[in-house]
Order: structure tokens, then sequence, then C-alpha cells
């Protein structure tokens, strides 16, 4: 890896981790905000519907990424979105109805969407001489540790402060994420791999293995919960706090972050085999948060606990999903495909976890074993899925 290359991978994951103290921090009390704002359960969906419109765009932003095949389109689409997210969070101090705060979760999501599959191209390409798996953990650490640093900045300001100041706290590092991803481009404004083929739209040549992976995909994304769900409920079953349940969601992100490394550099060894950690925390989780409201039975201390182990196991597959999912694909996909195999590979994701979030937000309502069976299908045909990878 040259210099300039290294200089611009550590850019990348301090970008990734100031705008996750951002974003992350104030989707970890997404759904509870929204119950805070007398919003109905439906309104979580809404606000998870967000993903549908994110990684929708990711599949514009990399098909018109793809086309026009230039590195300034790349960037240009990477420095948009990250400005998105700097502005929307803030205004969150602001919104006076939950459909206001709905609109700018979706808002957020836009900005998500246009920034992701391209950033990814631009990641690959520094990672090559490190190993893609460990190159994506690393940047998945980095990017974690702002995860975990904005969910523990909001519970704290909502426990001395309020809502609204914990939002606006969120404004300083929105304004470094954008300086650093700025700075990056500055750095590194070519991309080699556009210099040396131009890659062309075409459907053809993705190959069976990576059509095995995107149905796999949709599966898992249907059966794992969606965070907006999971705060929601929380709240709605009286299990945990406001503020508790921004640490839950830190603790989700800390989680994350530890095993983004060690996943990494699993996959760089045993490559496909390696993903079915995703399916099997998923299942965990998802068992362990539906009968939470049972658990209460057995004492509120008994049910914190069982909600901090349900939080860890989501961390794991989330986990799964920034390191190991997306190294898959630039395995997967020659050069010059991988801009649309990410852009694909967020539309299925987005598509299939909004609509497996109103799927969930109907479910929960009903008894236990229907959510369980539902998630226990979903993730087990996924697992038999991977195996055919």
């Amino acid at each position: 890896m040259s210099r300039r290359a290294l200089i611009v991978f550590i850019l990348l994951g301090l970008v990734s981790l100031t705008a996750d103290m951002v974003y992350e921090g104030a989707r970890s009390v997404g759904g509870s905000y929204i119950e805070e704002l007398q919003g109905p359960s439906i309104a979580s969906a809404i606000a998870a519907s967000g993903d549908f419109i994110g990684y929708g765009l990711r599949f514009v932003s990399a098909v018109i990424a793809t086309y026009l095949a230039s590195s300034l389109a790349f960037w240009g689409f990477t420095i948009l979105g990250y400005a998105m997210t700097a502005t929307a969070i803030p205004l969150l101090a602001y919104a006076g109805s939950w459909e206001y705060a709905t609109l700018l979760y979706l808002v957020e999501r836009v900005g998500k969407g246009l920034r992701a599959p391209v950033r990814d191209v631009v990641l690959a390409e520094v990672t090559e001489d490190i190993g893609r798996g460990k190159g994506f953990g690393i940047h998945e650490l980095m990017d974690q540790m702002g995860a975990v640093a904005g969910p523990l900045l909001v519970a704290l300001m909502i426990s001395f402060y309020s809502y609204r100041f914990a939002f606006l706290a969120l404004a300083a590092p929105g304004a470094i994420s954008i300086a650093l991803v700025v700075t990056a481009f500055a750095l590194y404004p070519k991309l080699k791999s556009l210099e040396i083929s131009r890659p062309r739209i075409s459907f053809r040549g993705l190959g069976r293995k990576f059509y095995v992976y995107t149905l796999a995909t949709i599966l898992l994304s249907l059966g794992y919960v969606h965070w907006m769900n999971v705060s929601y409920f929380l709240k709605y079953w009286n299990v945990l706090g406001d503020a508790d349940i921004a640490l839950a969601y830190m603790v989700a992100m800390l989680t994350d972050a530890v095993i983004a490394v060690p996943i990494g550099v699993l996959y760089d060894k045993i490559k496909f085999k390696s993903l079915y950690l995703a399916p099997l925390s998923a299942l965990a989780s998802a068992i362990l948060f539906i009968y939470t409201p049972t658990l209460m039975g057995a004492g509120e201390v008994t049910a914190r606990i069982a909600t901090y182990v349900m939080a860890a196991l989501w961390g794991i597959t989330m986990g799964c999903f920034e390191t190991i999912m997306r190294a898959s694909i630039a395995d997967l996909l020659p050069p010059e495909k991988r801009a649309l195999g990410y852009g694909v590979y967020g539309l299925v994701y987005g598509v299939s976890w909004t609509i497996g979030s109103f799927i969930y937000a109907y479910l929960l309502l009903q008894p236990q074993p229907i959510p369980a069976i539902y998630a226990t299908t979903t993730l087990i045909l996924t697992a038999i899925l991977i195996s055919r990878i």
C-alpha cells in the first residue's frame, strides 16, 4: 500500500467515525423519539423505510457513477451524502411532530444511500494490498468507534438535558466529517480502476454465486429486526427508558467494533464460510428480543440483562453486514462490476430490511410464537443459501 493510499484509508475511517457519531447517535433513539412525539407503532416502520430509500439510492448512485466512469462523480456523491447527514440530524432538535422527525430520518438515509456504494469502491481500491477482509474490518472498527461514541453522547445529553440538546451536540462531528472527506478527495482524486478500464452498465457477468449471495442477503434482511422496531417496542413494553435504549444501542455498536477486525481476518482465511455468523446471530437476537416481555415476568434485572445480550448479538449481525458481506462483493465480482454490485447489494438489502420492518411492526403485536416462527424460517433459509455460494 502506497503512503498516499494509506493516508486516504485512514481519512476514510475517520470520516466514518465522525459521521457515525452523528447518524448512529440519532438512530439509537429513533423509535423512542418517535414514540416520545406520540407517533404510532407504524411510524417506526416508516422511519425504517428510510433504509429502502437510502439503499435504493445506493443502486441509483452506483449506476450513475458507473455510467459516468468519473472519479469526480464518485467523490461528488460521497461528499454530498456526508453533507446531507451532517445537516439533517441536528435539525431533529427542532422537530415538533413525529411526521417532521420521520422526514428528517428519511433525508439522512438518502445521504447514506448516495455515498455508500461509491465510497466502498474507493475503499476496496485502497485496501487491495492489505487484504479486503482486514481492510474493511479495520474501517468498520473505526466506523464503530463513532457508533459507540454517538449513542453514548446522546444518552448523556438526554439524561442531563433533553432530546433537543442531544441532536444539537451531533452538529460538531458532522462538520468534521465533511472536512475530512474533502481532504481525502484532494489527496486521492483519481481512481485507478476507472483509469484502467471504463466500466459498462450490464448485469451480464455478475455470475451465479453473486445472485445466490443476493438472495441470501434478501432473506437475512427480512429476518433481521430493524433497530427502529427494537427501540420502539423496548419503550412500548416499558422494558427500558430513553437513555437506556441509547445505551443498549451503544452496546450493539461496541460489539460491532470489537468483532470487526477479527471477522475480517477470519474472512480472509475461510472466505464465504464466515458468512454463517450473520444468520446465526440475527436469529439469536430476534428470539431474545421477541420474548423480552416474557422475561419481564422473571424480574426487571433479568429483562435488562437479556436486552443488553440481545443488543450485543444484534451488533454481531450488523458487524457482518458492514465487513465480510461488503468484502464478499469485491471477491465475487471483477473491478469493473463492483460499483454496480454494491448498488444491487444495497438495493436488495434496503428493500428487504424495510419490508421486514413493516412485517415485524405488525407481528410484534401478535402472540410471540408468530414472529419467532417468521424469524426462524427466514434466517435458516439464509444459512442454506450461504452453503451454496
